[in-house]
């Protein structure tokens, strides 16, 4: 849904409408599971013996500098965006113990990186507003506090052709 919708923005050739990317590939949504390297290790807090026995929490972590799977202008969002998930080696890293079972904290990393990733795109092709695009919201909204006005006034002297006048 969301690279329909930034590809319909990229694509519109409106004279007020402009956007701060060149969109020359949007993410799908497709992560490649093989070359993204998965570390499990104990979880932390509540869970009793289940904690002290099993890796739960998991870590997925991978080179940003060599994820060809990614747009240079993702890559770089990312890096700037999330750089408190880089380490020194330059490996974007991100964890989750949120649950007790292995697969599930699996899949809420990868959710994590395809929200990232979404947010980084969704930054990236906002929409830019012109100075033309400006003087036609002004416009519109002058407009409309006209028609307000007309209402406002159209409906007064309805309610004071209601009242009766009383001559003495």
């Amino acid at each position: 849904m969301l690279s329909t919708r930034a590809s319909f923005l990229c694509s519109t050739s409106s004279r007020s409408l402009q956007t701060s990317c060149c969109c020359a590939q949007l993410f799908n949504g497709v992560i490649p599971t093989e070359k993204i390297e998965k570390r499990f290790c104990l979880s932390s807090g509540p869970g009793g013996q289940n904690v002290q026995k099993n890796t739960t929490k998991t870590e997925i972590r991978f080179k940003l500098s060599e994820a060809d799977w990614l747009s240079e202008e993702l890559r770089t969002g990312l890096q700037q965006r999330y750089s408190h998930r880089l380490n020194n080696s330059g490996e974007f890293i991100i964890d989750s113990d949120r649950t007790r079972e292995r697969h599930l904290n699996v899949a809420d990393c990868f959710d994590k990186l395809r929200s990232a990733i979404y947010e980084v795109q969704s930054a990236a092709t906002k929409r830019v507003e012109t100075e033309e695009s400006l003087e036609i919201l002004r416009k519109k909204a002058a407009v409309a506090a006209q028609r307000r006005l007309n209402e406002k006034r159209r409906l007064g002297e309805k309610k004071a052709s209601r009242k009766e006048t009383f001559d003495f």
